[in-house]
């Protein structure tokens, strides 16, 4: 077995324990430890910690004769601050024009935010775009889209449970799935710093949330105005980037299908 199918078959391996776990287990461990740190977003946090222990040990596999740390292969060693500044300057239309059109969240859940903004950002591009995607593209010779439609795929089903409508399923795998695949692009062409897509991720999540916006991704058409600028602001500064960078865009035509 060559080094690309072994890579491959440990990723797949890995991701399918942490999976199978995380939807047998997940809600009684949560609950548990809820319970022992007495607080839900603590407890939230941590046992997501607990389920990535199976990617961890994935990740370990993968060229054990490197160097690599799991932090650099995760792209958390990249620059924090030039991921929020992305992120923030991004996301400003959401912000203001959510403002201007919908009210304040009268009695904010600190929870809530905290797990649906910082924990689902963190934790969502950790295990879709770091390991399931971006340790596939980075470590094997598939190019970007045959690496993308997997995470992309099971990304947008767990964001089924939404909704029962079948326009409105539609409409939220569409944009969940297209929004796994902006991500993914964006954490290649900032040279896998991990910190783009997180900081991105949580903002949009939490401009979403701060304003009685929709009560599920999908959205109504005045939100996704401003949900677009922000794409449109993020893959600008993206291009601008690898224009002015020796080497040009990462995903072009020799990137795509498969790495020579």
């Amino acid at each position: 077995m060559n080094r690309t199918n072994l890579n491959l078959f440990v990723l797949f391996l890995f991701f399918g324990v942490y999976f199978g776990l995380d939807q047998l287990l997940f809600a009684s461990v949560h609950s548990k430890m809820t319970s022992l740190l007495h607080n839900r977003t603590l407890g939230h946090m941590s046992t997501y910690g607990l389920s990535l222990l199976p990617l961890f040990i994935g990740a370990l596999l993968l060229h054990p004769k490197d160097q690599d740390s799991l932090i650099s292969k995760s792209g958390l060693n990249g620059s924090f601050i030039s991921g929020l500044a992305i992120g923030a300057l991004a996301t400003l239309p959401m912000f203001i024009g959510y403002a201007f059109k919908f009210s304040l969240i009268k009695e904010p859940d600190f929870n809530s935010l905290m797990i649906n903004t910082v924990s689902a950002g963190f934790f969502e591009e950790l295990i879709f775009r770091a390991y399931f995607f971006g340790l596939v593209y980075r470590y094997t010779r598939l190019g970007f889209i045959p690496a993308i439609l997997a995470t992309s795929f099971v990304f947008a089903l767990l964001h089924l449970y939404q909704s029962q409508d079948p326009v409105e399923l539609a409409l939220i795998f569409t944009t969940t799935f297209l929004g796994s695949v902006l991500f993914g692009w964006l954490y290649t062409e900032w040279r896998f710093n991990l910190w783009v897509p997180i900081a991105l991720h949580i903002l949009m999540n939490l401009a979403w949330m701060l304003f009685n916006v929709d009560d599920t991704a999908a959205g109504n058409w005045y939100a996704n105005i401003f949900r677009f600028l922000t794409i449109a602001i993020v893959i600008t500064l993206t291009v601008i980037k690898a224009k002015r960078m020796h080497g040009g865009l990462q995903v072009n035509r020799k990137t795509l299908w498969r790495k020579s």
